[in-house]
């Protein structure tokens, strides 16, 4: 990671030991450009990237803001590793440090590893989930009956919107006027202790820029082995001048800003130029007659937010989706254009949603047509109308040349199976000092029914799905440590344990068990006969183990792409051991 991070094949944060703003200052303080004076200091060492050392608390990431999520209860790969080195609190962690001989030689590893390196954790929901049980302060946030709001993903063919049935009630508010409230008190202490200061953000090597063409063959120029002064945007990520007003951030966070129409909206590689909208919504909405955002369209509601986003992308704003495709043809040399024309004048608002389901319009931010009323499908464009595909050669890749790709044998598609930790690295074998263990492959795949469609934690849900976490395993395997349907059962392996029922079921394979994604800590959890503390969450036995071709980068299809390209899931397909635990369970 270490070396991905200084080549700018993907982010790390923070960037450096010392503050970016105090860096700038440095900078101008010496007489020298900004990226040249970073350049410098991180080739002399003088300025250590933050990756080379995670464990010195200069690098520590202190302020952690969780957004409509439930990064505790569903995302970290790894629960217990979080409880234990991020928040510093009670975990069921059961492995030891690696050893010194396998102990990565790039990165600093201190003799103790530290706990607790977050100083505040805040989060904005609805629900008490995991998360917020932990979170040292939490914002009430209205639902989606009593806000404003639009939900649409690319697998959806229509836009939907959120319309509030009540006012949101108690001290309860729509994210939209939650950070907005967070930025005004920010901006008035800032004008105090901040000001107006100079950043410089260190990027990555990006998808559909000149960038992702720095590393031909993807072969590795680490310019930290070299002695070579790095060179942003082609040895390393690219350094980014920005001049921050922090006093500003209410009076910006309540605009439209004037780069929108100044460098125009880019997808993909596609740039688009919203002038006219702009200036629609300045008309419909008015504009800021002080601060930062004067003369800007005034977006002061949750709803009028809403508009801005439809005014601006090609899939509600026709006139936006047939510039992208013109832009498409001139690059690609394909006609395109069909595939929105005669929709230059559709413009679906916010209102328009409220009154039903709104269908998309087929745009080049995307590569599914829904031209004629079809249903979206992916690369249904590039298939139908040969838009090249966004790869070296325009055409679907299964062979992928980067040198760290082909290092670990990997560059056509193939089977791995779970490492066996004990073996490459000589940790402590799998098994059960009480009673008798089953040793399986533990996957935690999405259910539809935790967090995609309903929470599982309402009474309908917990009803239906035995009242609390559930592992399914097949009759085989429940057989071989004599399980029942519904008996509680223990899986233990180093990373952590969790309590739950066995759901026996035929449609299971041998050798392997599901415990959902997203089956909450907080209902139906009782202590652990392992280590006498409460039982963990699905992702209590998983952690994360980062591949080196999770981080090649810099060359085609490779390059980082913010969302779209990062780590795959490994951490599904773990090893446990399983075992029929007392059925006598206390809390």
């Amino acid at each position: 990671m270490a070396s991905a991070v200084a080549m700018g094949w993907t982010p790390f944060y923070p960037q450096f030991e010392r503050n970016s703003l105090d860096v700038a200052d440095e900078a101008r303080a010496a007489g020298k450009e900004i990226p040249a004076y970073v350049a410098e200091q991180l080739a002399s060492g003088d300025l250590p990237l933050s990756v080379t050392d995670p464990d010195n608390p200069k690098n520590w990431p202190r302020v952690l803001s969780v957004w409509r999520s439930n990064l505790l209860g569903s995302s970290s790969k790894g629960n217990e590793y979080f409880l234990q080195h991020l928040l510093g609190t009670d975990s069921n962690l059961q492995g030891e440090q690696t050893t010194d001989g396998l102990r990565p030689s790039e990165v600093t590893w201190p003799d103790t590893v530290p706990e607790g390196k977050l100083d505040m954790l805040m989060s904005i929901d609805f629900r008490m989930t995991s998360t917020t049980l932990f979170s040292d302060v939490v914002l009430p946030a209205a639902t989606w009956y009593e806000k404003g709001d639009l939900s649409s993903t690319d697998m959806h063919p229509y836009i939907h919107a959120f319309s509030p049935a009540i006012d949101p009630p108690w001290e309860t508010r729509s994210d939209y006027d939650a950070f907005g409230a967070i930025a005004k008190a920010f901006s008035a202490q800032a004008r105090t202790h901040l000001g107006t200061r100079t950043d410089v953000v260190m990027g990555t090597l990006q998808h559909d820029t000149q960038g992702a063409m720095a590393f031909p063959s993807g072969i590795e120029n680490d310019w930290r082995k070299t002695g070579e002064v790095p060179v942003p945007g082609k040895t390393m990520g690219p350094l980014v001048v920005v001049e921050r007003d922090y006093a500003a951030i209410a009076d910006k966070w309540s605009t439209l800003g004037p780069l929108v129409d100044n460098l125009g909206l880019t997808t993909k590689g596609v740039t688009t130029h919203p002038t006219e909208e702009v200036a629609e919504l300045a008309a419909k909405f008015g504009v800021m007659n002080t601060g930062a955002g004067a003369g800007r369209p005034a977006v002061t509601t949750a709803e009028r937010m809403a508009d801005v986003i439809l005014s601006l992308s090609g899939t509600s704003n026709g006139r936006l989706a047939v510039e992208g495709f013109r832009e498409l043809e001139r690059r690609t040399g394909r006609r395109l254009v069909h595939l929105a024309e005669g929709s230059e004048e559709r413009r679906i608002t916010y209102a328009d949603t409220q009154a039903r389901p709104v269908p998309v319009i087929t745009s080049p931010e995307w590569s599914g047509s829904e031209t004629g009323g079809r249903r979206y499908a992916p690369f249904t464009v590039n298939i139908e109308e040969l838009k090249p595909f966004h790869t070296l050669t325009g055409r679907m890749h299964f062979y992928l040349d980067h040198d760290w790709i082909e290092e670990v044998g990997e560059q056509l598609p193939t089977y791995r199976p779970p490492l066996d930790m004990s073996r490459l690295f000589g940790e402590s074998a799998l098994g059960t000092t009480d009673g008798v263990g089953l040793t399986v492959r533990y996957l935690t795949p999405h259910s539809k029914w935790s967090i995609h469609s309903e929470y599982q934690d309402n009474l309908f849900m917990l009803s239906l799905s035995r009242g609390g976490p559930t592992m399914w395993m097949s009759p085989a395997d429940a057989a071989k440590i004599a399980v029942r349907d519904n008996d509680w059962v223990e899986a233990v392996n180093r990373n952590g344990v969790v309590v739950c029922r066995a759901v026996v079921s035929h449609r299971m394979p041998e050798g392997v068990v599901y415990v959902y994604h997203a089956q909450e800590r907080t209902i139906d959890v009782p202590l652990t006969e392992t280590t006498g503390k409460r039982g963990g969450i699905h992702n209590s036995i998983t952690r994360i183990l980062i591949k080196p071709t999770h981080m090649a980068g810099g060359y085609a299809q490779t390059s980082y792409a913010f969302n779209y390209l990062g780590p795959t899931g490994n951490q599904r397909d773990e090893v446990t051991v399983v075992r029929r635990r007392s059925q006598e369970v206390t809390y």
